[in-house]
């Protein structure tokens, strides 16, 4: 008995897998790209939010002597963005064309030029660099050769995840942030009445700020209002909060409704509040404990299953389940677009590693911050049990 093994894919097959599968490219620390176009020889890629685009050529189906002036062709046809050329295959005499490609382009500082051997190695050539693409090549999957069946299915994949981005963008950026803006518009007006040297001022911030011994004596409200004021000598604290404030709100509340928005930025603040008196021992001031619990409860968020809808801040608006494809996120039905999804993960990692440094800094109330950031966690995941209808 013989044993036969499936036939390979080309170098040009195993790089549109690479880049294009998720769960390959989150693995990997990548951002899938979507495939919107595939003719032969070219596959066409994007990365949406980004202004990139990728067009990658297979050697092997361009006529000899013409590899020129399909690179030229590309490059004419490109008007704004980053745009990424790469042909798979070949030798030296592509490394040549496309520094010749380059030397005569009219936007050289928009492009950038790569060449893929046929061992999957990646080099630039000549331009931008796409950082996406040469972490691809360096662990291309094994995979067969791509059939139509399975180009129409990565097409299609790629064009419901767009489709189903911008529908959630486009549903979530007509509703006002109603609860966000009103404690940002709080914050600014206790700031105001607690600045200057006026006794009712410092009268005013010592009645609201958090303080461990007045807490313990049953002034319990200082545990929530300690959140909407800040050091009156320190600006910078007051914009930095805010700020962070509307960037998170106006994301989550259109998601989550006004009356869950609203409980979950008190009861973040509560638990951010309580952390510090417990452990603090330090009068507390500022808005980082709901800020953090924004943080927190976006990737409860994302930890959440929802298989028959989405969030929706309507009261009576259903959305039928969508296909596997459309709504998979790391293989599962998720709460947000796979697209979203993917984009959040990578941002939230960094902002959380930039903001654990910050709280260590001295004069940072790093027990509230993580109090807040415990809170807004599982109290989102509490949310994501269900559907989820606002108000």
């Amino acid at each position: 008995m013989t044993e036969t093994t499936a036939p390979r894919g080309s170098v040009r097959d195993r790089l549109v897998v690479a880049l294009a599968d998720p769960e390959i490219a989150r693995q990997a620390g990548r951002t899938a790209a979507a495939l919107v176009a595939f003719h032969e020889p070219m596959a066409v890629f994007e990365w949406l939010g980004t202004g990139k685009g990728l067009v990658l050529l297979d050697h092997a189906g361009v006529p000899d002597g013409e590899l020129r002036v399909f690179l030229e062709r590309v490059l004419g046809a490109h008007e704004k963005g980053l745009l990424f050329v790469a042909v798979a295959g070949g030798g030296a005499e592509v490394v040549e064309a496309l520094r010749a490609t380059d030397a005569a382009a009219r936007n050289r500082d928009h492009i950038g030029l790569y060449h893929v051997e046929e061992t999957g190695q990646i080099h630039r050539v000549a331009g931008r660099r796409l950082r996406d693409l040469e972490k691809a090549g360096r662990a291309l999957p094994e995979t067969e050769p791509l059939s139509p069946e399975k180009v129409a299915d990565i097409v299609e994949r790629g064009r419901r995840e767009r489709l189903d981005a911008m529908e959630f963008v486009r549903s979530t950026a007509r509703r006002f942030p109603h609860v966000t803006v009103a404690i940002i518009a709080i914050c600014f007006l206790l700031f105001a009445l607690t600045s200057g040297n006026d006794a009712r001022a410092q009268q005013l911030f010592a009645l609201l700020c958090n303080r461990p011994d007045k807490v313990g004596h049953g002034e319990l409200w200082r545990l929530l209002t300690y959140a909407l004021l800040h050091d009156p000598r320190n600006p910078t604290h007051l914009i930095v909060n805010m700020l962070s404030l509307y960037s998170l709100g106006s994301f989550l509340e259109p998601m989550l409704g006004r009356r869950r928005m609203g409980l979950l930025c008190a009861v973040t603040a509560v638990a951010g509040g309580v952390a510090s008196a417990l452990f603090s021992h330090a009068i507390s001031v500022g808005a980082s404990g709901a800020v953090w619990g924004l943080v927190g409860a976006t990737f409860g968020l994302l930890q959440g299953k929802n298989p028959g809808r989405v969030l929706s801040s309507s009261r009576d608006e259903r959305r039928p389940a969508e296909p596997a494809a459309a709504r998979a996120i790391d293989g599962r039905q998720g709460l947000f677009p796979a697209l979203i999804a993917r984009r959040l993960r990578q941002q939230l990692v960094v902002i959380l590693a930039i903001n654990i440094v910050i709280s260590f800094l001295p004069g940072i109330d790093r027990y509230c911050h993580f109090g807040g950031g415990l809170a807004g966690y599982f109290l989102a995941r509490y949310f994501a049990r269900g559907p989820i209808k606002g108000g």
